[in-house]
């Protein structure tokens, strides 16, 4: 029993590490999405599907060439696509506010397809940060275990053919 508890203890102090840590991460950067994995070609040859892109936020206007990650209405994930146009305007409250016009880098035309309704930019709050890093290839794991529904199950019959070997050496 004792053992037991132990096993579990360890493991719940590992999964709430490392919450912490990812928690710890986002703060320091000002997104909510600091790591993410590139999925798609529109961004070739910048970005490989399978890299990893590091992602922070800042609160100055984007510049043409940025690389913010946005999430639009209705998508299952968010985009990052390259500045391709700046522009300003104001709001319904006549505050001012930047517009921003993406475009993928293997893409032909812009993003305003993309965009919901007539809308034909982005505002700059809906950016939630901009790409400051990439390593390719090693988000191919993320891909594989999206792809690969039954991924997940196996791993777990493998680690549980291993869990008595597991137990006998964290006694």
């Amino acid at each position: 029993m004792r053992t037991t508890l132990n096993v579990v203890l360890g493991a719940a102090q590992l999964v709430a590490n490392c919450f912490m840590a990812w928690k710890a991460i986002c703060l320091c950067t000002g997104t909510p999405y600091p790591v993410m994995v590139v999925t798609t070609e529109s961004m070739l040859p910048a970005f490989a599907p399978g890299g990893v892109l590091f992602v922070s936020n800042h609160h100055k206007d984007a510049a043409i060439g940025d690389l913010p990650v946005c999430w639009l209405p209705g998508s299952a994930f968010p985009m990052v696509h390259r500045v391709h146009r700046v522009t300003y305007g104001h709001d319904h409250q006549n505050n001012p506010q930047q517009l921003i016009l993406t475009k993928g880098d293997n893409n032909h035309v812009d993003d305003t397809v993309m965009y919901s309704g007539s809308q034909g930019f982005l505002d700059r709050r809906q950016v939630l940060g901009f790409v400051r890093g990439y390593v390719p290839f090693i988000g191919w794991v993320v891909i594989a275990l999206q792809e690969f529904a039954r991924l997940p199950e196996l791993a777990y019959h493998v680690i549980s053919g291993y869990w008595p070997i597991l137990t006998r050496l964290c006694i």
